[in-house]
């Protein structure tokens, strides 16, 4: 796999999982269903309507290498008020391209591979640097807005062709 491809997967996940994120939020939350039961009587911008989830462009996804010994993380929040679409930045290891994505674990278990901080005995990643992912609709300002967050995740390859995540940890300062 070649980095650009890297991105791309991650800017799909990012863009599937904000849409999701938003529907989640219209379909339970009960400041959504409130809002549909008292419309305003005024149209607003898609990003401050909270009955309905705005359309989520393409994600971009930008990857800046970090020197060893400097920490690998996300940076990450949205508004849908911007008009822009999602810009995620992912300072990665220098060895990410070659270690990491070269040999197709720029995405375990359905996300992100930010760094593999232990491998197993078959170099597959064990712990990992992933992405949590938040999205919601902020009635006080920002209307429909979405962040990141830095965790780790152990690997579980019991069934190696279906990987899962356990013991998702934040790592924020």
């Amino acid at each position: 796999m070649k980095t650009t491809e890297a991105r791309d997967l991650i800017a799909e996940w990012l863009t599937a999982r904000i849409g999701e994120g938003f529907e989640h939020w219209v379909n339970e939350s009960p400041t959504a269903r409130a809002a549909r039961r008292y419309p305003r009587p005024t149209q607003c911008h898609p990003a401050h309507d909270p009955t309905k989830a705005p359309r989520v462009p393409k994600a971009l996804v930008d990857t800046r290498q970090v020197p060893l010994g400097n920490r690998a993380s996300v940076i990450f929040t949205w508004k849908v008020e911007t008009d822009e679409p999602p810009y995620f930045i992912a300072n990665v290891p220098t060895y990410w391209p070659r270690r990491i994505v070269a040999p197709g674990w720029a995405m375990v278990a359905g996300r992100p591979v930010i760094d593999v901080l232990e491998w197993d005995e078959l170099r597959r990643p064990l712990r990992i640097k992933t992405v949590k992912l938040w999205s919601h609709f902020d009635p006080t300002i920002h209307g429909w807005r979405s962040w990141a967050d830095n965790v780790e995740a152990d690997v579980d390859w019991s069934s190696p062709d279906q990987p899962v995540l356990r013991a998702v940890e934040s790592t924020a300062v």
